[in-house]
């Protein structure tokens, strides 16, 4: 569990490193210089790792295909740091945990008591209420953020099926690899494909990379350890590092709305995590 907590724990300070670095040098490129390093570094992982899982395509392309929705996830993810502050989007995280919760019951016939789930989606909607200032129509941030949600709320429990086969550093790998590919091309799309290696004196992408990186391994490892559903609760904590980060080291103030969104969003998660 403690290998859970810990990637955990990296996602949420990851996420708070996000807008400082995208403000500096804009979001296509950091997402493609990160990308590089962080499947570099997962490669070396990999190979270094010796898995003894044998190559198995289907699943394979089950991770191409969890790679590819985990991708538009973050694109939508950086995107919506962009325009709206960490606070904001992190906290949106209790939506993925609502759809990570309906893809493991569907993926692994899980069990979800619906009387309180309906519950949680009703304290979920008024936690985007208050970041939205109680403005019910959604900024463009807002949107992004929650498509970044929906997205990694399925394909995190996707990447369960392939880790159980062809073991968690192959599905990793292949996943990196995937996202790689898809940035490259958004780069090449958006004639902002040029490397500039200069980027990586910049300290604060340094410590993006490595704990994305780590962050990575840790979570997926949970899974070989643990049931999905049981990581997925875990996750439900993550925006607390990345909130305390954000406000302690890079100087975000909270609004009385934001304070009220935050609170809500932790009663969601602690509900999912006890029923």
């Amino acid at each position: 569990m403690i290998t859970a907590i810990l990637g955990v724990f990296f996602m949420g300070i990851t996420d708070a490193l996000w807008r400082p670095c995208i403000l500096i040098h804009g979001h296509v490129k950091i997402l493609l210089h990160r990308t590089l390093l962080t499947t570099l570094l997962l490669g070396i992982y990999f190979v270094s790792s010796g898995p003894t899982n044998q190559i198995n395509m289907p699943m394979i392309a089950l991770a191409i295909l969890s790679g590819l929705i985990a991708g538009v996830g973050l694109f939508s993810l950086v995107k919506a740091f962009k325009t709206e502050t960490t606070t904001n989007v992190i906290f949106l995280n209790i939506f993925t945990l609502l759809i990570s919760q309906i893809v493991s019951f569907i993926l692994f016939k899980e069990v979800i008591q619906w009387k309180y789930y309906c519950i949680q989606i009703g304290l979920s909607i008024f936690t985007i209420v208050c970041f939205n200032g109680f403005n019910f129509k959604l900024r463009k941030g807002i949107k992004h953020g929650l498509l970044a949600c929906l997205c990694f709320g399925i394909a995190y429990p996707l990447a369960g099926i392939p880790i159980e086969k062809i073991g968690y550093q192959t599905t990793i790998f292949v996943q990196e690899v995937t996202i790689l590919i898809l940035f490259l091309c958004i780069g090449y799309y958006t004639k902002k494909m040029k490397i500039d290696l200069k980027i990586y004196y910049d300290i604060k992408i340094i410590f993006l990379v490595f704990l994305s990186t780590i962050a990575v391994i840790l979570f997926f490892y949970s899974y070989t350890i643990l049931e999905v559903y049981k990581v997925n609760l875990i996750s439900s904590f993550h925006p607390i590092g990345g909130m305390l980060l954000s406000v302690i080291v890079f100087k975000e103030q909270l609004s009385k709305y934001q304070i009220l969104g935050a609170v809500s969003s932790i009663v969601a998660c602690v509900l999912i995590y006890i029923i």
